[in-house]
């Protein structure tokens, strides 16, 4: 009966220190570990969450009040980070003006926010020439962000195809010598 009691006061403490403290509201996107979700509301002894899945895990408030909360509901925007492989047969001419011409693209789309974006040729993969973008869209729409994500993918297709490359996929060689 004591650790029933000590458990549900536990749990009225972490309603109480959410209240103060307020790391999340009712509706915001928040990540505790890998469980992703929106906030349902916060009980006197437990959150019930809603995942991606529209499944409702529910969370002690005492377990809550003690774990690392990152909420999305803060961000001022969303980043878009992504690594695009090309064929090995794109030419040192063609990686350079694929580069300048995906800059070009972001830097010209209003969504795009201008002051931190970085496009590099990052590595040669097992399969492919890899380039890294990253940038951030000024929205906190998660709907809006895949919409806009796709505007510029589309774009970067594009702009790979007009340079004369393409995307490569996983392949292997095999050498068989006699």
């Amino acid at each position: 009966m004591a650790l029933a009691a000590q458990k549900s006061f536990e749990n009225l403490l972490g309603a109480f220190l959410m209240g103060v403290d307020q790391p999340f509201r009712e509706g915001d996107t928040i990540k505790l570990g890998d469980l992703l979700g929106s906030v349902e509301h916060v009980g006197l002894r437990s959150t019930p969450i809603r995942t991606l899945d529209r499944t409702i895990v529910t969370i002690p408030n005492g377990q809550l009040a003690e774990q690392r909360i990152e909420t999305h509901a803060a961000r001022d925007r969303l980043r878009l980070l992504t690594v695009l492989g090309l064929v090995y047969e794109t030419r040192p001419a063609q990686m350079r003006s694929i580069i300048a011409e995906f800059e070009r693209a972001l830097r010209a789309n209003e969504k795009v926010w201008p002051d931190e974006m970085a496009i590099r040729f990052i590595s040669f993969g097992d399969s492919s020439l890899n380039i890294e973008v990253q940038c951030w869209l000024l929205t906190t729409d998660f709907k809006e962000f895949t919409v806009w994500r796709t505007a510029i993918d589309l774009e970067f297709m594009d702009i790979v195809e007009a340079a004369g490359s393409g995307f490569a996929f996983p392949t292997r060689t095999l050498h068989i010598v006699n």
